[in-house]
Order: structure tokens, then sequence, then C-alpha cells
């Protein structure tokens, strides 16, 4: 696969960032494990889920906060440069 395909396009609020489909995926299986307790979490983990079948997702405000929560709650360092680069993108 080439890094293109290996990439998921997300839409921040009108902002394009491209974050790598292994990023998405972790991001998707932390926020499912957040969601019997948030929904927030719960629909962020849906909306990851099918950016990775799609390739493409578009984050309104709620999911924002919800990835921001995510990606603090997992340490940015722990998943990688990709995930530092996406949390100073969000915030």
């Amino acid at each position: 696969m080439n890094e293109e395909a290996d990439a998921i396009e997300l839409d921040l609020d009108g902002k394009a960032v491209s974050a790598p489909r292994e990023l998405v995926r972790a991001l998707a299986a932390a926020a499912a494990t957040r969601a019997g307790v948030s929904a927030r979490h719960r629909d962020l983990s849906l909306l990851l889920g099918r950016a990775l079948d799609l390739g493409r997702a578009t984050l309104g405000r709620t999911e924002i906060r919800a990835l921001c929560a995510v990606l603090e709650e997992e340490h940015p360092d722990r998943l990688g440069p990709a995930a530092a680069e996406l949390l100073r993108a969000v915030a």
C-alpha cells in the first residue's frame, strides 16, 4: 500500500488533516473502550470506524473535543509523532 492509501483524511471543523490509518484505528479502539461511559466517545469511535472504511471523515466540535480527550488520555507520545501532530492540529 502506498502512503496516500494508508492515510485517512480528517476534516476538523473545516481544517483538513491527514492521519495515518494505524493511528485512526488506535484512536477508534481507544474511544470504543470508553463508549460505555461516554456518548461522545461512542460517537467518535463510530465515526472513526467509518473513516477507516471510507478513507475520510468530518468531525464537528463535539467530536473534536472527544478526539482531544482520547489523544490526551492515550498520551500522544505513546501513539507516536503523528498523534502529537494531530493533537496540535486540533488544539
